[in-house]
């Protein structure tokens, strides 16, 4: 949308304050106030903001996903809309008892790893990869992805959480 000023109708400016006034620059005024209030709404009330606005949130959960070792498996997703998310996560491995190398997680690739000498006995391990920028200019499709290094069985579940920063 754009917003141009009533060139033909110049303001008058006869208040001591020098405040302009005519009808159409009153209305051109509100018109750009009234644009810049909702391009760049957000919530201050406590409520969830609206789809498509500054400070919406999704989230899902999926899970339990077996692993197969040294292979990065897909754990839940999110459609995202168009525009700049935050997209975090977290993932928690269930491993039984066998050998286990590392652990990693990220979105969309494994961008955080655990490595260390984990005990041979059955465990739990989380990981909570790094908030990951995702600017789309159209619906795509974002993954919570983990990756293990194991002899044994490891399965995983997660959470995958999105807010729109602008």
């Amino acid at each position: 949308m754009v917003l141009e000023p009533p060139v033909h109708d110049p303001p008058l400016t006869d208040y001591p304050s020098g405040q302009r006034h005519s009808q159409a620059w009153t209305e051109y005024h509100q018109s750009v106030s009234d644009t810049l209030a909702t391009v760049h709404a957000g919530v201050t009330d406590g409520s969830d903001a609206a789809a498509g606005q500054i400070g919406e949130y999704m989230t899902a959960t999926g899970g339990p996903v077996a692993l197969v070792s040294g292979s990065v498996a897909n754990v839940v997703s999110l459609a995202l809309t168009a525009g700049d998310w935050d997209v975090s996560g977290n993932v928690q491995f269930s491993a039984g008892a066998g050998t286990h190398t590392f652990f990693g997680a990220g979105i969309t690739a494994v961008d955080t790893l655990t490595a260390a000498t984990f005990p041979t006995t059955a465990l739990a391990q989380a990981i909570s990869p790094a908030t990951r920028r995702v600017n789309v200019t159209a619906t795509t499709t974002t993954w919570l992805v983990a990756e293990a290094s194991f002899a044994g069985t490891v399965t995983v579940t997660g959470t995958i959480r999105a807010r729109r920063a602008r």
